[in-house]
């Protein structure tokens, strides 16, 4: 509010909408001791009035009534799971990344009393306004943003009235408070493992599209290490088309690496392409999603990004922040080490 205009109050909304100061808390927190029609009147008449909840009064609520609860879930309100992909209404439940994602989002905001609900962005019949529109009356302010598979993706929809966290780097515009698993680093976990395996000829796959969307992390921290390197031991690193079995055959013998860090290629695709792992070359997954596989790699850790996600966005709910934000923080979330039988060491291949 500008300094020195009164802020509107739950009592002013209250008046206004002809309810109780009770009715307008329960409208508010979308709670269903009132009737849904009910709660979205008194919903719009907060809107228009311009009424905001005070941040630390309502972080003094929350205290006050969990204390009561003791250890019982106290319902907080509802959050959107925004699937944004233009194309597939199963994106969100079927890319085993953002699936990890969701199923971590879900327990952290049930941990924390808020429900939450999957959406499709383009939904046929239905256009971002009205679905805003739609989470408004139903009190959800609240996003957590799907990624679309692709770099620099733009997602038009009325941001204004919502917080919201995206996952990843795909969603460039606008530029949404996100977090992500930490490529860079886990990126140099792995060469710190091929190194102490005894490998020095390190090479480097990975489909370009799929890098371009990680911002080029893997590639960096890849490249920044051949930087100190040999020059002997340098292998120029291979971005492809996946699928491109050939140019990656061809790659193999002219380069001869002892291991690859690879970013989708697994034993199964390697062979596919003529090289055998662990007999003709050692392999390190970037992004391993198995562990059944018995593949050497690192875990990206989708299944703590959810929980990153919310607990950031419930941060913006509490503070009264909604909108695209000036400055977009990025949390990111490290990797984790998983063994596995295809890290051999360099003595036993060939």
């Amino acid at each position: 509010m500008a300094t020195g205009k009164k802020r509107v109050t739950i009592g002013d909304v209250a008046k206004r909408a002809g309810v109780s100061r009770t009715a307008v808390s329960y409208a508010l927190r979308d709670d269903p001791n009132i009737a849904a029609a009910t709660r979205a009147r008194i919903r719009k008449v907060a809107d228009v009035m311009g009424y905001r909840p005070d941040p630390v009064l309502a972080k003094l609520m929350t205290h006050l009534h969990a204390g009561r609860a003791g250890n019982a879930r106290r319902y907080a309100g509802k959050l959107a799971v925004l699937n944004v992909h233009p194309t597939d209404a199963a994106y969100l439940r079927e890319t085993a990344a953002l699936a990890d994602f969701a199923r971590s989002a879900e327990r952290r905001a049930a941990e924390l009393g808020y429900d939450t609900e999957a959406f499709w962005l383009h939904e046929p019949g239905r256009s971002p306004r009205r679905l805003a529109q739609m989470l408004v009356a139903r009190g959800i302010r609240g996003l957590l943003v799907g990624s679309t598979g692709r770099h620099g993706s733009v997602v038009e929809f009325p941001w204004v009235k919502f917080a919201a966290v995206t996952v990843g780097y795909s969603v460039e515009t606008p530029a949404l408070h996100r977090v992500v698993t930490h490529h860079y680093r886990n990126a140099q976990l792995a060469i710190r493992k091929a190194l102490e395996a005894g490998h020095r000829r390190l090479g480097f796959v990975s489909p370009a599209g799929a890098e371009a969307t990680m911002e080029n992390l893997h590639l960096a921290a890849f490249l920044a290490w051949q930087h100190e390197a040999r020059p002997g031991d340098r292998v120029p690193p291979l971005l492809t088309d996946s699928g491109d079995w050939g140019a990656l055959r061809r790659w193999f013998q002219e380069h001869r690496p002892t291991v690859i860090l690879s970013t989708t290629a697994g034993r199964v695709e390697l062979a596919a392409a003529g090289v055998r792992v662990p007999d003709d070359v050692a392999l390190i997954k970037l992004l391993l999603w198995d562990r059944e596989l018995g593949e050497a790699g690192v875990l990206p850790g989708y299944e703590r990004l959810g929980a990153a996600a919310v607990n950031l966005l419930v941060t913006q709910l509490q503070h009264d922040e909604h909108g695209a934000p000036d400055d977009a923080r990025i949390v990111q979330v490290e990797g984790r080490w998983s063994e596995g039988g295809t890290l051999t060491p360099p003595e036993r291949i060939g």
